[in-house]
């Protein structure tokens, strides 16, 4: 891609959303709101033994429903996963939203990956806030161990 190429796009860019600025901000503040809604639900619900190595888990019985459900939730944490990358360094919860993403899907190595995201003290602290506030127990964590 040549500069001049790169300057055209930047250009019909800056100027569709200069026409279309109102769309967009709109659009932004509500998913903005509707994320920081969702995540604090999500984050309220949780058992607070989710994060423990040897949890209890109850199983879901199996329909044939089940693979379109997976497919689906599947699909929606690997959009909020991209959005949560998008809006780590914009103002937001980024991280709060890649983490929510990584909870409800079900990617291989996905209990190693929260439960290091998790134990970082900003992280835990931020997370037992919103929990508090809808009067739910703390998450609790195992003891520090090198996984």
């Amino acid at each position: 891609m040549s500069v001049d190429t790169f300057k055209a796009f930047c250009l019909a860019v800056f100027g569709w959303l200069k026409a279309h600025g109102l769309v967009v901000g709109i659009i932004s503040g509500a998913s903005l709101v509707g994320s920081i809604f969702l995540c604090a639900l999500v984050i309220a619900y949780l058992p607070c033994d989710y994060f423990r190595a040897k949890r209890q888990v109850s199983r879901i019985r199996r329909s044939f429903l089940w693979g379109g459900i997976i497919l689906l939730k599947n699909l929606v944490a690997v959009i909020l996963i991209i959005v949560g990358i998008i809006l780590i360094p914009l103002p937001g919860q980024g991280i709060l939203t890649v983490l929510i993403g990584i909870v409800i899907s079900d990617i291989p190595g996905k209990r190693k990956l929260e439960r290091r995201i998790i134990r970082s003290p900003m992280v835990l602290s931020a997370l037992n806030y919103i929990r508090s506030r809808f009067n739910r127990p703390l998450l609790v964590l195992d003891e520090p161990t090198t996984e």
